[in-house]
């Protein structure tokens, strides 16, 4: 009984101080809260949903540890525009050479996480009905359009790194859609792998259930600080699913509602997205972030003055031929001096205590971008020039090929350390080069290419969880 109070105290120092109570947490799961009497009860088991976002395993990161970083730090330092630094431990090489195995604990703890989270979505999901009606009816619909998005979103997470390919369409394997709720198994009802498709069609459910529940609450009002998922944030989702699954005219609905709500900043405002470690009011053009609360750290691995992975020379050219709001000192450091006298370019939007953002508008302009182009609508390339424009970088004139190539290098630099390198690498079928490989340049990696057809693009399934659930189907090559 003592341990089901202290958890309801965490659980209400999460809704109403925004503290994560992360040290408690470790010894005592949030998800000890099974049974949601009141609708009390379940506003403060909202933020025990949204705080397992700042878990190591999802978007936290600390300097030197090792920790998953599952949707921050990891897929930048696993793709090909960071290298292994000599200030590397090598607790991060097994991940970024791609040489994991089914028994590998980061991967295990990156397929659990999601799980964890859709789990307590659940649990509020199974408790909510009786309130929606009365005094509590608008609030508990907002709660449940959050809860839902946020079982969407963390299914497709699962499915970037488990599922063998992103075709709509596609009967291949993807993930387990988790729809019950167990405090310590969120896998306890033994679920097969859905297919791809049925992952998509599951994903895009939620999310317009979200939508209709957000019109009927009229959304979600007091988000300022962006740290709620409110409609323009599922709009933005559901761009993104739509774009890994080459939907471009979904791509270009979603895109331009969510423009048209919070569109582009400036390059100053580029730039102060990335300088403090609390933001009351976010520039415009952040949908979601993930907030800090003293202690979030979502990108130590791959920022900062001391990260295992530092800039490819590659990449830090491509940066100063940009110029512009890229080249800002709260982006970007070039010439930091580190071991062996090697002068580094160092990414800088994480280097400490900051709040992660999700969804930006940035991303939308690009992908937007990009459908038009995929679609031959030549109003492409003056979604490219807008944000170029905006970002103080010179505008361009391209068309065809050269067009979708220039989406394509900005893209890399606008998103820059920001958790997407890894999975465009995967989505659109492309092979690492590492030119700084070996001892090249002060590296330390040591694996220079993976080929688009190597095991490693799709995640194994952790081998304890296929141990205790005969269902789970292997990926290949594990």
């Amino acid at each position: 009984m003592k341990l089901k109070i202290k958890i309801y105290y965490i659980f209400l120092c999460i809704l109403f101080t925004g503290i994560s109570c992360k040290k408690e947490l470790e010894t005592a799961p949030d998800t000890s809260l099974q049974k949601l009497s009141t609708f009390l009860d379940i506003k403060a088991a909202l933020g025990g949903v949204y705080d397992g976002f700042q878990s190591i395993n999802y978007y936290q990161c600390n300097a030197a540890s090792g920790d998953p970083c599952g949707w921050s730090a990891l897929p930048d330092l696993m793709g090909d525009d960071f290298v292994e630094s000599l200030e590397s431990l090598g607790n991060w090489r097994t991940m970024s050479e791609m040489t994991y195995a089914s028994d590998n604990g980061t991967v295990g703890a990156i397929f659990f996480q999601p799980y964890e989270i859709a789990s307590r979505a659940n649990n509020i999901l199974q408790s909510l009905a009786q309130y929606e009606t009365g005094d509590t009816e608008a609030e508990a619909k907002r709660i449940k359009a959050q809860v839902l998005a946020i079982r969407g979103h963390v299914h497709f997470d699962l499915l970037r790194y488990f599922g063998q390919n992103f075709e709509r369409n596609s009967d291949l394997l993807g993930v387990p859609y988790v729809k019950v709720f167990d405090p310590l198994n969120p896998l306890k009802n033994l679920p097969t792998r859905a297919t791809v498709k049925s992952n998509y069609d599951e994903i895009l459910a939620d999310l317009n259930e979200s939508l209709i529940n957000f019109r009927l609450a009229d959304d979600n009002p007091d988000n300022e600080a962006r740290i709620y998922i409110d409609s323009i944030t599922v709009h933005a989702m559901m761009a993104r699913i739509n774009y890994y699954a080459s939907q471009w005219n979904d791509v270009i609905t979603h895109t331009s509602i969510a423009l048209q709500a919070r569109y582009l900043t400036d390059a100053d405002g580029y730039a102060a997205m990335f300088t403090t470690a609390t933001e009351p009011t976010p520039v415009d053009e952040i949908y979601w972030a993930i907030p800090s609360d003293g202690t979030f750290r979502p990108g130590r691995a791959t920022n900062g003055p001391d990260p295992n992975y530092r800039l490819s020379v590659e990449m830090s050219n491509k940066i100063l031929a940009l110029g512009g709001a890229y080249t800002a000192r709260s982006v970007t450091r070039f010439d930091q001096l580190g071991f062996g006298e090697f002068n580094r370019t160092l990414a800088w939007k994480y280097p400490g205590i900051r709040s992660f953002k999700v969804f930006r508008a940035g991303e939308m302009m690009l992908m937007r971008a990009e459908a038009k182009q995929r679609i031959n609508d030549p109003s492409a390339l003056d979604d490219l020039n807008a944000l170029r424009t905006n970002r103080d970088v010179a505008t361009g004139s391209e068309t065809g090929e050269a067009l979708l190539t220039a989406i394509q290098e900005l893209r890399r630099v606008e998103l820059l350390g920001e958790g997407h390198r890894w999975f465009d690498l995967k989505r659109t079928t492309r092979t690492i080069n590492r030119v700084e490989c070996g001892t090249d340049n002060a590296s330390t990696s040591n694996i220079c290419t993976v080929a688009p057809g190597s095991r490693s693009w799709v995640f194994p399934i952790p081998f304890n969880d296929i141990r205790v659930n005969p269902n789970l189907t292997q990926n290949a090559g594990y």
